[in-house]
């Protein structure tokens, strides 16, 4: 399918022999990248050894948690699959400052320079239900994983999803 130009807020996926890649325009949220989760992990499960994914964040004003998280992932099982690393480029002056509040400007691979993107991208079509507790909760524990800062930012947010998902209630005093 041919991309759309007209939707603010969305993902665009390709690849080439050079990896795949990820443009993000607008606001990123949980509901725009579970299609993407899907679509790209199942790739680098096949094993076709990507060298690297590319995600575009130059239009990106807001990226939540769970995209964050989700990116995280995809480093991680490059490294481990292939040694590849998934590269942030060119991040917006938004997208910066909410890696740096969780502490990630180091950990994940910020590239500056352009990059040329492979024709025919598709747009990620979002998922019109919410994503379940444990999409969230693997991206968050992906997440977590990074740095001590992230640790205890998304320390109650998985105490939650893990009661969600073994359908517990909360504590009483607690959301």
């Amino acid at each position: 399918m041919a991309v759309s130009n007209t939707n603010t807020d969305s993902l665009l996926f390709g690849s080439d022999g050079r990896g795949y890649f990820i443009t993000a325009r607008g606001s990123i949220r949980a509901n725009l990248c579970f299609p993407l989760r899907e679509s790209l992990l199942a790739q680098l499960d096949k094993g076709r050894g990507a060298p690297a994914v590319y995600v575009d964040l130059s239009r990106c004003d807001y990226m939540d948690s769970t995209f964050i998280g989700l990116m995280v992932a995809i480093d991680k099982r490059l490294r481990k699959a292939s040694g590849g690393r998934l590269h942030l480029m060119q991040p917006s002056p938004a997208c910066r400052e909410i890696l740096a509040q969780i502490g990630l400007q180091s950990y994940l691979v910020i590239d500056d320079e352009p990059i040329d993107l492979p024709p025919g991208m598709e747009e990620v079509a979002p998922v019109s239900e919410k994503p379940g507790a444990d999409f969230i909760l693997s991206a968050h524990e992906a997440l977590m994983e990074t740095s001590e800062e992230a640790k205890r930012k998304f320390g109650l947010l998985k105490e939650m999803l893990e009661r969600k998902l073994r359908k517990e209630k909360p504590p009483q005093g607690t959301p």
